[in-house]
């Protein structure tokens, strides 16, 4: 997508929430954490105790009270066990994206990929294979609007700049969630050859066919054979939605589209005119922090960030079938309420002979923006999507560092963050290892688990550098 009202200092914004709105884009409340910076994403997120460069304004400014920081005859102090004290200027960029699928969303998203739409559209149900594809597309698109069915996706990027104690950057950060709001199961562009659906089925011969009727419950085979299926197409369906494996729960949702699909006149409504919608929201913002650190001797130091924010609240709906579709979202970064704010970040970190600590917590004034107001694309209706408050986040991590080029973390969100799909929390858990071996190519693994949901597992992650002197490559 492209900026719908250019301005140059809100550039980095719009690339980044851009690049996560297109991924698709369900209610914005708050906004989740993130990974910033190469090393980080390598260790799973875990830096707050042993962040060693300008990402420290994101994950724990109270390092920047330890840069540059040298014992009285200009050695390195002895309690600084990774030697960050001997970087005493610096200058990052960097840019990470990423996506969730949550719960079944990319099962369903797979499986509708794979339905020859055109074969069902022009044919109608000739084949096995064909009876398999209306049972996978009726399927699929009941449970896509089940709850918890989503996806997020979000990007971040910036640049920051230390020179001693003190820090300055411009670093943007959005996500975006989609989730299906109307599912349409009557225009489904199904060709009927026969007078009626249940003619077609049986029509078609089934492979291995129990003749067992162990899936729909007697109410559910009485509502199909009111819709008009008989016994016979009824036993076929059920033997097909068996094989498939089709979770029981949505045994329900799938009745009732069959229903709607058999008493649908002879060709069941024109794909083109599916109203199946997709909410689609986003949040981006940029920050421009400034940063400072003070280091109370040789263990201690706190820090933190006065931020300027200029945030952005996008929010469409799309017709998911709809031709036009892609024109909607190219156009989507145009259905935005833009506002500013300020912002408050302090950390705190211990450093010891193989030890580190570090608190951090960020957005402590609970910055507030705008959300805009949007026209559902059928009905006509005004919806006015929710104003994103930034929630505080506070996180925690202990790092051992037995040796300057050994690093081990573990970080704990301590508090529930908010994220732009409705009642979808994260709150991680994190442990992340770093090797600078032979102080050239710094070797990076990690692990992080949602504790707020389940839908997603262990997460690993891995990623290395090459330290070229002067310059890094992550």
């Amino acid at each position: 997508m492209h900026q719908g009202k250019t301005d140059k200092h809100v550039s980095i914004l719009t690339v980044a929430t851009v690049l996560a709105i297109t991924l698709l884009a369900g209610s914005a409340m708050a906004m989740d954490s993130f990974f910033v910076g190469p090393r980080a994403m390598g260790m799973a997120g875990a830096n707050v105790a042993s962040v060693n460069d300008t990402t420290a304004q994101y994950y724990n400014p109270a390092a920047f009270g330890f840069f540059g920081c040298r014992s009285a005859d200009g050695g390195r102090i002895v309690c600084d066990n990774n030697n960050i004290g001997r970087k005493d200027w610096g200058m990052d960029i960097g840019a990470a994206a990423g996506y969730r699928l949550h719960n079944q969303f990319g099962s369903y998203l797979d499986t509708l990929a794979d339905i020859d739409y055109q074969q069902l559209s022009t044919t109608g149900i000739q084949s096995e294979s064909d009876l398999v594809n209306l049972i996978n597309l009726v399927s699929s698109l009941s449970g896509l609007d089940e709850p918890g069915n989503a996806i997020t996706a979000d990007v971040n990027g910036g640049l920051g700049i230390r020179v001693g104690h003190f820090g300055v950057g411009a670093r943007a950060y959005a996500q975006a969630s989609g989730q299906v709001l109307d599912i349409d199961q009557t225009n489904l562009g199904l060709s009927l050859n026969g007078a009626t659906l249940a003619t077609d089925i049986n029509n078609v011969t089934i492979t291995g066919n129990d003749g067992q009727t162990d899936f729909f419950t007697a109410d559910q085979i009485a509502q199909l054979t009111a819709a008009g299926l008989d016994a016979t197409a009824i036993q076929k369906l059920d033997y097909v939605i068996r094989q498939e494996n089709i979770d029981p729960a949505l045994a329900q949702s799938v009745v009732d589209s069959l229903e709607t699909v058999t008493t649908t006149s002879a060709a069941t409504g024109d794909l083109a005119n599916n109203t199946t919608t997709v909410r689609l929201e986003g949040f981006g913002v940029l920050e421009v922090p400034v940063t400072y650190g003070y280091a109370f001797g040789e263990h201690w130091s706190i820090g933190g960030n006065i931020k300027f924010m200029k945030g952005r609240v996008y929010g469409t709906q799309v017709l998911v079938f709809d031709q036009d579709s892609g024109d909607i979202l190219a156009e989507s970064d145009e259905n935005y309420e833009e506002s500013s704010a300020f912002g408050v970040d302090l950390g705190i970190m211990g450093r010891y002979r193989y030890f580190n600590f570090g608190l951090v917590g960020r957005n402590l004034n609970s910055p507030k923006f705008d959300g805009p107001t949007v026209i559902h694309p059928v009905t006509g209706v005004q919806t006015k999507f929710a104003d994103v408050t930034i929630d505080p986040q506070v996180s925690a991590g202990i790092a051992f560092i037995p040796f300057e080029t050994l690093t081990l973390e573990v970080d704990m969100d301590l508090t529930e963050n908010q994220t732009t799909l409705t009642d979808y929390k994260t709150q991680n858990i994190a442990a992340g290892l770093e090797w600078d071996a032979f102080r050239v190519l710094a070797l990076r693994a990690g692990v992080y688990k949602n504790l707020s949901k389940d839908d997603i597992g262990v997460v690993y992650t891995a990623g290395l550098g090459l330290n070229l002197w002067a310059a890094r490559i992550d």
